[in-house]
């Protein structure tokens, strides 16, 4: 079946370039992340024509290369192991997270089919295991019974074999029918004088930036053109956000020194979709949040302890030395994520003597926030011994991500911070940790075991660690493109990390709700690109 709105072969209006490689298709799909397989091959499902543009040499994105899995509310999974807590409630705890910013209905048409998306993705060869319930050694504090239960639920689908399962899934698009194009970058969306969607011009790279020389001259001895010219009337932008372009990070969260925070997430992904999506009438500048739920320590260092370290509930402080924190806030998936951004995307993480030596010789009871840059094996309990902490650290104090004092007052002086408050800060923490009660945040007993008494002492820099963008595209629940006015831009589809509307401004609490949103918004996308355009 080829869709209505398509153009018939030799009948296209597009303004093909002379000497590009050329394409007729119903559907373009700008990405070939999570949410542009998911959009490619359910459109191919539904019988249109699909080609996607994947400007890096790998499609995955990542959802392949940076996931482990998604969140999902009524799978076969949970259903064989007796999970209850249902997509309603998902939908009622999402709200309430986002303070009722979230398009309601957008959070509806995501939730409500997400069940069934795990269970489509398992029949295409991207299976998943149910993962048990998280653990969370800290008390929820301010989170409602709602959130709490989200929190504790089973809900996380975790990736049997993610390379093998994407695999699968770009084989499945290409028996539908699809062609994938990788090492593709569109550059401009072609419009006629109505406004109606004529195609897409694209560009080739190599693995995702501009071509060299020595690939030009290669390409050319192939006989491949550069230039890449797909007409199709329907176009899903699912290009993965915007985290490798700083000067628009800087300017969604100008609160933010973007200098201080580390980037781990898609460098290709630059904004190309909101320059399409603002080329052809949408709304392209929402607001966006950062997906930053973990933290790093700034540098270069020849091991993971420092990794480790970032991600513990010890002492957290501010650029004054002031506390301003639950520290157990490490173990809520976006909570601590927030807590650094709120602190402009840094802090420090300060220790004395006696934990470093129990950290490196034995361990701590205490376990690191599980998202961060050195996994720990399934099952460790706490943090195993870290023999070589002392060297990172003195690596970090080399490299100015670290300072030493052997009193609080000489650490005080190292790191800027004020020496009266700071004294005071370490007085109120040691009292905490003797006591066992925290009258300032409320951090449990059970994380108040590591006072900073003994010299020397340690001030480590702790920044925010940056894996992509949220929003910045509206869209509607069938994830049309809204323009300015609210309207539908016909024939334009967003879906992913470019979207708007499910977040509320304010990353998710709950792990593997990025993914829940890729998958089951390009799904949404596809069959709504797939289906006949109103005349």
């Amino acid at each position: 079946m080829t869709t209505e709105h398509s153009t018939p072969a030799g009948q296209n209006p597009f303004p093909f370039r002379e000497h590009a490689e050329r394409h007729e298709a119903d559907v373009v799909v700008l990405g070939g992340g999570g949410a542009g397989i998911a959009a490619a091959l359910t459109a191919a499902e539904a019988g249109a024509r699909v080609v996607v543009l994947e400007k890096g040499n790998k499609p995955g994105g990542a959802a392949m290369f940076g996931g482990t899995g998604y969140a999902a509310y009524g799978s076969a999974a949970q259903r064989e192991a007796g999970e209850s807590f249902s997509a309603e409630e998902a939908v009622q705890a999402i709200l309430e997270h986002t303070d009722g910013r979230a398009d309601e209905a957008l959070v509806r048409a995501v939730v409500a089919r997400s069940g069934e998306t795990a269970d489509w993705l398992s029949a295409h060869g991207l299976k998943s295991a149910l993962a048990e319930a998280p653990h969370d050694p800290a008390d929820p504090g301010e989170d409602s019974e709602l959130l709490a239960r989200h929190r504790r639920a089973r809900t996380y689908h975790r990736y049997a074999s993610k390379f093998g399962g994407f695999k699968k899934l770009l084989k499945a698009i290409e028996e539908a029918g699809g062609l994938v194009i990788p090492e593709a970058a569109a550059t401009e969306a072609v419009a006629d004088e109505r406004g109606r969607i004529l195609g897409v011009r694209a560009e080739r790279t190599e693995a995702g930036k501009p071509l060299s020389p020595e690939r030009r001259e290669q390409l050319k001895a192939d006989g491949v053109a550069e230039a890449i010219d797909i007409a199709a009337p329907a176009v899903v932008v699912a290009t993965g956000g915007f985290v490798g372009n700083h000067g628009l990070v800087g300017r969604a969260a100008p609160e933010l020194e973007t200098s201080r925070l580390r980037f781990t997430g898609e460098r290709k992904s630059v904004g190309t979709g909101r320059s399409v999506v603002q080329a052809l009438g949408g709304a392209g500048a929402e607001p966006a949040a950062l997906d930053a739920p973990a933290f790093s320590v700034p540098g270069r260092y020849s091991s993971k302890a420092l990794a480790v370290l970032a991600n513990l509930p010890l002492l957290w402080v501010d650029d004054d030395g002031r506390r301003f924190a639950d520290e157990a806030s490490t173990y809520r998936f976006g909570e601590r994520g927030r807590a650094g951004l709120e602190r402009g995307g840094r802090f420090w993480m300060i220790l004395d003597s006696a934990t470093v030596q129990r950290l490196t010789e034995q361990g701590l009871e205490l376990a690191p926030a599980e998202d961060h840059g050195a996994p720990l094996p399934p099952g460790t309990e706490g943090t195993p011994a870290q023999p070589r902490l002392v060297e990172a650290l003195e690596e970090a104090v080399e490299q100015g991500a670290a300072v030493l004092g052997a009193a609080p007052d000489d650490l005080a002086g190292a790191a800027g911070f004020h020496p009266e408050r700071f004294a005071e800060t370490l007085e109120r923490y040691n009292a905490a940790v003797r006591t066992g009660r925290d009258d300032q945040f409320g951090t449990p007993a059970a994380i108040l075991r590591h006072p900073v008494q003994e010299g020397p002492l340690y001030a480590v820099q702790v920044v925010s660690t940056v894996r992509g963008t949220l929003g910045g595209v509206r869209i509607d629940a069938s994830a049309r493109v809204l323009d300015a006015d609210g309207q539908p831009v016909p024939g334009l589809y967003a879906a992913g990390n470019e979207a708007s509307g499910f977040w509320g401004g304010r990353y998710p609490q709950i792990d593997g709700l990025t993914l829940l949103f890729a998958f089951n918004s390009g799904r949404i996308a596809g069959e709504a690109a797939a289906a006949p355009l109103p005349a």
